[in-house]
């Protein structure tokens, strides 16, 4: 997603498609070496990930504003589906020494956690530091400066 496109998210306020924008400069520069530890579900617990997506629905009421935030979501785990697979295969990083999560369940994992980060960053100030902080999960290293 580029800054462009945040920008025609009209559904959201303008403090809300900043974050996003800084978020997808973030995101277009992010190294695919990263995708594993943002993938990583060990030590997630799943109850406060649904209590966080839980309350994150509460706060976004049906029609427009609710539109956007999917158009922002699906935009972003698009992207990252484009993304995930130009990344170097594992074959072609065995002389660069690197290994890429390449199983079914990572990719999920992976755009799972973009999908809960975009609508940690699109409501940062409405909700409470906890479910913000579920919702960012791995993200919120990279975020931290974005809120």
């Amino acid at each position: 997603m580029s800054v462009d496109d945040v920008d025609a998210l009209e559904g959201l306020r303008p403090d809300e498609r900043e974050r996003l924008a800084r978020f997808a400069t973030v995101f277009e520069h992010l190294d695919a070496s990263m995708y594993a530890t943002l993938a990583v579900r060990d030590g997630v617990d799943a109850e406060a990930v649904d209590d966080a997506k839980a309350a994150a629905l509460e706060l976004i009421p049906a029609g427009r504003r609710r539109k956007a935030v999917r158009t922002a979501v699906r935009a972003f785990v698009d992207e990252a589906t484009v993304t995930y697979s130009r990344r170097m295969s594992l074959p072609d990083t065995l002389f660069l020494f690197q290994s890429l999560p390449d199983r079914a369940e990572d990719r999920v994992h992976f755009l799972a956690s973009i999908e809960r980060a975009v609508v940690g960053l699109i409501l940062w100030d409405e909700l409470d530091e906890v479910d913000r902080e579920v919702l960012l999960g791995p993200w919120s290293t990279i975020v931290g400066a974005t809120g």
